[in-house]
């Protein structure tokens, strides 16, 4: 009888992810809310809060550009002329990107100047330990 775990072909056994079938749910509703949005803006912040809601449910992280397209407020996702507005501010010579939710009037800001390493830890090459395919 062959044994229930999958198998390498040299032998290794595959290493399986924790909530696998969860980020799939989460990238499905994502790809969806992103579909939606100029039609259905409701829709699509509905999708929004279901895909924080199902991360929160499995203790799973959501990846940060995939959370900062997403409005803190109403959950819909940020796209630039149909829901957001985008600007770029300067102040005392540093310079920030300014997203404003049409929706909901939320407004975030994220540094962006090009002098300083603006990146983000899991954006770092020593943060990854171990790559899985």
């Amino acid at each position: 009888m062959a044994s229930q775990e999958p198998e390498k072909k040299d032998g290794n056994r595959l290493k399986k992810v924790h909530g696998n079938d969860s980020f799939q749910r989460m990238n499905y509703l994502y790809q969806i809310s992103k579909h939606v949005a100029d039609k259905n803006p409701v829709l699509s912040a509905y999708y929004g809060n279901l895909i924080t809601s199902v991360a929160k449910k499995n203790v799973l992280k959501i990846h940060p550009d995939i959370k900062r397209q997403f409005c803190k407020k109403c959950k819909c996702i940020a796209i630039h002329k149909v829901i957001a507005t985008i600007r770029v501010k300067r102040k005392n010579k540093s310079k920030t990107i300014q997203w404003t939710c049409d929706i909901c009037g939320t407004k975030r800001q994220f540094p962006a100047n090009k002098n300083q390493d603006h990146r983000l830890w899991l954006e770092r090459s020593e943060a990854v330990l171990e790559v899985i395919n």
